[in-house]
């Protein structure tokens, strides 16, 4: 084909042993499984070790392990994972002064049905499997149990198998346009992947540098086609924040510290590094004019994330320590461990436990009440939000709504309205 292959990267996921039998935490949580162990496939999209593969590949996972194509391995981190869209971004520790090859992101607004398409993966443990085929369709949608739907994904007769999932769909030119997500079981050659522009607009929620780095920015920066090829321009500015007054609507971004920004990726890792009180210098193209501009990053208080969990959805949270686990005998060594549930409460009509243990909430993993707080500080009361739990060896996850309003204050707390337990 005459096609230039990036270096890939190869991930295997280890998860842990699910319980055999029917286990009465199934009727509870209808969409869990028992895998124990998963191979899956990813990509590095940018060189300080930013990694993307499918949200289902890591989501019960108990540690993932990156390998290389020169079978280097490295731990892997989660750093946010969305089910409604089926990505996850994973983050590895780069050795000082070292970058990775990574993937040029293409378009899938122009597809076009017949064009040829190359899938890499771990196809049934193969290492960087090469298959070709063409684009059968465009715009399909798939529906999982759950609830769970994917609308305009691109269809492929390119053989896609277990294994697969997470690896980069290219076009003829070494470009990543979508990403391998689903097999059809019953049939042969269909296969599908959801579009690179789902993950170039979705990175910007998945790398949320605000949230997650408790730092205030104040402008919104999307990515659109532009007449010589990606662009990536300010959608919107915040009142009263750093960025107000010196970045407009419109503003096109060409370099966020003297780094050119051709892609998504290249500004949500950059800003990914920003931290409070540092500048961050832009260089706009503003009409036809280029204009420098210097953003002073600000902190962000820190919500309160055990009060939000008492509140939103009537939990008690303790973040797990080495200790703690230990003397609990829980067999994680991360997470929060529900120490108390308000009667009737959310969380106690779903069936939730004392001794489970939360691990992630929206799409965030939680590990600390820290990051307890930056899942919740924005959902509303009446919101309903993904839960993810660990009991026994079990993980699974299930949709949980917060209260409809906040709960009164207790007057006279005479007799407790809260179980409590879990080591407390």
């Amino acid at each position: 084909l005459g096609i230039h292959i990036p270096e890939l990267t190869t991930m295997q996921v280890r998860a842990i042993f699910g319980l055999f039998g029917r286990d009465p935490f199934e009727e509870i949580f209808p969409s869990l499984r028992v895998p124990v162990q998963n191979l899956g496939s990813g990509f590095v999209i940018h060189p300080d070790g930013y990694i993307i593969t499918n949200a289902h590949v890591v989501r019960r996972a108990e540690s993932i392990a990156v390998t290389m194509p020169d079978n280097e391995k490295y731990a892997a981190k989660v750093i946010s994972a969305d089910r409604q869209l089926d990505l996850a971004v994973l983050k590895i520790d780069v050795p000082a002064g070292q970058k990775l090859p990574y993937l040029s992101l293409g378009r899938s607004d122009d597809l076009m049905v017949g064009e040829t398409v190359i899938a890499i993966g771990n196809a049934l443990g193969y290492v960087n499997t090469l298959t070709k085929g063409i684009i059968s369709a465009t715009n399909r949608t798939l529906r999982f149990p759950g609830g769970v739907e994917m609308a305009g994904l691109i269809q492929t007769d390119a053989p896609i198998n277990p294994g697969n999932s997470g690896g980069p769909l290219l076009n003829i030119k070494g470009e990543l346009i979508g990403i391998n997500t689903a097999i059809r079981a019953d049939a042969q050659n269909i296969g599908f992947a959801i579009p690179v522009d789902v993950l170039s607009h979705g990175l910007g929620e998945l790398m949320d540098f605000e949230r997650i780095n408790r730092v205030i920015f104040g402008a919104k920066v999307q990515y659109r086609h532009g007449p010589e090829g990606a662009e990536l321009y300010v959608s919107a500015v915040r009142p009263k924040t750093p960025a107000d007054g010196k970045l407009k609507k419109g503003d096109r971004i060409l370099t966020v510290n003297a780094k050119p920004m051709r892609q998504m990726p290249d500004y949500v890792c950059e800003m990914f590094a920003a931290r409070a009180d540092q500048v961050v210098r832009l260089q706009c193209l503003r009409g036809d004019k280029k204009i420098d501009v210097a953003v002073k990053v600000r902190p962000k208080p820190r919500p309160d994330g055990k009060m939000l969990a008492k509140s939103l959805l009537g939990l008690t949270l303790r973040q797990i320590t080495d200790e703690l686990a230990r003397d609990l005998r829980l067999g994680v060594k991360s997470g929060l461990l529900v120490s108390g549930l308000d009667v009737d409460g959310p969380a106690d009509r779903l069936g939730v436990h004392r001794k489970d243990i939360v691990f992630q909430l929206g799409r965030f993993y939680v590990t600390d009440l820290d990051s307890l707080g930056m899942a919740l500080e924005d959902v509303k009361y009446g919101d309903s939000m993904t839960l993810g739990i660990i009991r026994g060896k079990v993980r699974a996850w299930t949709n949980i709504r917060t209260r409809t309003r906040k709960p009164k204050p207790k007057s006279k707390p005479k007799s407790s309205t809260t179980r409590t337990g879990g080591g407390q």
